[in-house]
């Protein structure tokens, strides 16, 4: 029940998000979004290691 719940959250959160952020994609511009991409590949990374920490020691 849980999992559908989160499913449901991440596509609504998509849904909103998605226009948003292509209504707001010229205003930004290029240089804006580059130091944005920069940040997220190490963020993924931390989320995934905190992720298995919670895994390993909750069980």
């Amino acid at each position: 029940m849980n999992a559908i719940v989160i499913i449901i959250v991440l596509f609504v959160a998509l849904a909103i998000a998605v226009p948003l952020l292509e209504r707001y994609q010229q205003q930004m511009g290029l240089d804006k979004m580059a130091r944005f991409r920069k940040y997220i590949i190490p963020l993924v990374a931390i989320s995934l290691i905190l992720q298995l920490l919670y895994l390993a020691f909750n069980r």
